[in-house]
């Protein structure tokens, strides 16, 4: 049975759907919980064995995990993968088109920021991309390991993750495990309209 451990998953994540990157920390976070909550099992099921997957805590915008932050450092400093700035607010504002629309649901933001929540202020909104070393990586080294009906399974998770606002990814990570909201900043927010 072949063996992946999260780092390797990350990296295959962001190989998949013809390199498609991911934007936003948030939803790169909430991919890789999702991933460790609903889809490692699926996989295992399949045959594909998860080791060393992150950890997570409840933190002020819900799971987060030190290690997917260190995995990004690494991939970064051996030039895997390029971690852009896209000078955008952060996290609740979304830039999944920024050629076709600008985003018209500011409205959130705007609710969040009449209601005293601050948004992070520094201006970064960051796309994480796949470069070709990391792309070579995972074509030699962990695409042997993933059958096609794995690779299905991954292209059709990170479809969902990437063609969603930020928003509906918190509420379902929000509604779904409320345990890892303990600490959250925007919770109210988030859940709102319950």
């Amino acid at each position: 049975m072949a063996k992946l451990n999260g780092a390797d998953y990350l990296l295959l994540l962001l190989y998949l759907n013809n390199k498609e990157p991911i934007l936003g920390a948030i939803r790169l976070e909430k991919m890789m919980f999702l991933f460790n909550m609903e889809i490692a099992p699926i996989l295992k099921e399949k045959g594909l064995e998860s080791d060393k997957l992150p950890e997570f805590i409840a933190y002020n915008y819900g799971p987060f995990s030190k290690d997917v932050y260190e995995q990004v450092e690494l991939f970064k400093g051996i030039k895997f993968i390029q971690v852009t700035d896209l000078k955008a607010t952060e996290e609740m504002v979304e830039v999944d088109d920024l050629e076709e629309m600008s985003y018209e649901d500011v409205s959130f933001v705007n609710e969040m920021t009449s209601k005293g929540y601050k948004l992070k202020t520094d201006g970064t909104y960051y796309k994480y991309s796949l470069l070709k070393t990391g792309e070579s990586f995972v074509v030699e080294n962990i695409l042997p390991s993933v059958s096609d009906e794995q690779k299905i399974l991954l292209e059709t998770f990170k479809k969902k993750i990437t063609s969603i606002y930020p928003k509906q990814l918190l509420k379902y990570v929000y509604s779904k495990y409320p345990v890892y909201t303990t600490k959250s900043l925007i919770k109210d927010e988030v859940l709102d309209d319950e």
